[in-house]
C-alpha cells in the first residue's frame, strides 16, 4: 500500500468517525427524554373535595367522552382534556386534541406518565405513548414546557402503603398496571416479557422494592391470590379490576397531585393544557372550578 492510499484510507476513516459522531450528537439532542416532576405544596388546599371513586362509579356510564372543560382563572386558564386512551395514529379522536390546543394557545403543558426516550425522527409519539405523546410532540414544537402531573414516586407510595393490603398484594396492582392498562391496545406478543419491561425500575415503588422482584414471583402471587382466574395476562382495567385490586385506590393520590399542580401553575399566570384519561377529568372539574374561579388569586 503506497503512502497516498494509506493517508486515503485514514482520511475517510476520520471522516466516517466525525459523521458518525455527528449524527449521534444530533440523534441524542433532538430525542425525548422522560417528563420531568412538578413540585407542589402538598398542604395547598382545594375549594371543594375531588370527586371520589364511589361517586365517579354512578357517572361512568353517561359523562361525554371526550371530557374537555375550561376554567377561566383570575390569572391563568386552565384546559383540561379528558381523553380516551389511544395509541393509533391515524385515530381522528386526535384531531380534537390538535384543535382544542390550537384554539387554547397554552404556555405550559401536563401529561399522563412521564413518557420516555423517544427519537421522533424514527418513531411515533402516538404510536409509543398514545395521546400524551401527542401533546408533548405539540408542546416541543412551540418550545414550551412539559410536566408530567404524576406525583413523585414516594409521594404515590406513601398514600397507597396507608391502605389496609399487604404488600403483596399492592406489588401486584402496581406491577401489573401496565399489563391492565395496555390490554386496551391488544394483547402483548410475549406478555412475560412485557411485565419485565414494567417491572424492571424498582425505584417506582419504594417500599415495594423486594416484594415480588420478578415477573415469576408475580405470576406464582397471582395464582395464589386468584386460584381460580382470570389469568392476569387477560385482565384489562378498562372495565374495572376483580376482586381487592378493584379496592386499593391508586388514582387518588394521583388525582389530588394532578390538581394541586394545575392550580399552582394557573396561579402563576399559565395558560394550561393537560391530557388526562376522561375519568380524571370528570372527577376534577368540580374541584379545580370551585377552586380557580372563587378564591382570590394573589
Amino acid at each position: 500500500m503506497t503512502p497516498t492510499s494509506r493517508r486515503r484510507i485514514i482520511r475517510t476513516g476520520i471522516g466516517l468517525l466525525v459523521l458518525y459522531l455527528a449524527v449521534v450528537l444530533w440523534g441524542w439532542m433532538t430525542s425525548w427524554r422522560r417528563l420531568p416532576y412538578f413540585e407542589v405544596d402538598p398542604e395547598l388546599a382545594l375549594a371543594s373535595p375531588i370527586m371520589s371513586g364511589a361517586a365517579y362509579g354512578e357517572v361512568i356510564d353517561t359523562h361525554p367522552r371526550p371530557c374537555v372543560f375550561r376554567v377561566e382563572a383570575e390569572r391563568g386558564a386552565v384546559l383540561i382534556y379528558g381523553a380516551e386512551h389511544t395509541k393509533d395514529p391515524a385515530d381522528p379522536a386526535l384531531d380534537g386534541i390538535r384543535r382544542e390546543w390550537k384554539a387554547f394557545g397554552p404556555t405550559v403543558a401536563l401529561c399522563e406518565s412521564r413518557l420516555g426516550v423517544l427519537f421522533p425522527q424514527f418513531m411515533d409519539p402516538v404510536r409509543e405513548f398514545g395521546e400524551p405523546g401527542l401533546v408533548h410532540a405539540l408542546a416541543r414544537e412551540r418550545d414550551i414546557p412539559t410536566y408530567t402531573w404524576e406525583p413523585t414516586p414516594a409521594v404515590f407510595m406513601a398514600h397507597l402503603l396507608r391502605q389496609p393490603f399487604t404488600k403483596e398484594q399492592l406489588a401486584l396492582r402496581l406491577k401489573l398496571g401496565a399489563c391492565f392498562s395496555n390490554l386496551r391496545h391488544g394483547r402483548p406478543d410475549d406478555p412475560e416479557a412485557f411485565l419485565a419491561d414494567a417491572i424492571g425500575d424498582a425505584t417506582k415503588w419504594p417500599g415495594l422494592e423486594n416484594t415480588l422482584p420478578t415477573a415469576q414471583d408475580i405470576d406464582r402471587e397471582w395464582k395464589r391470590q386468584f386460584p381460580d382466574g382470570p389469568d392476569w395476562r387477560d385482565v384489562s382495567d378498562q372495565f374495572g379490576l376483580p376482586g381487592f385490586l378493584a379496592d386499593i385506590e391508586t388514582n387518588a393520590p394521583r388525582d389530588e397531585h394532578f390538581a394541586r399542580v394545575v392550580v399552582t401553575l394557573a396561579r402563576q399566570g399559565h395558560r394550561v393544557f393537560a391530557i388526562a384519561g376522561s375519568s380524571h377529568a370528570v372527577k376534577l372539574e368540580a374541584a379545580l372550578r370551585d377552586t380557580l374561579e372563587t378564591v382570590t388569586l394573589k
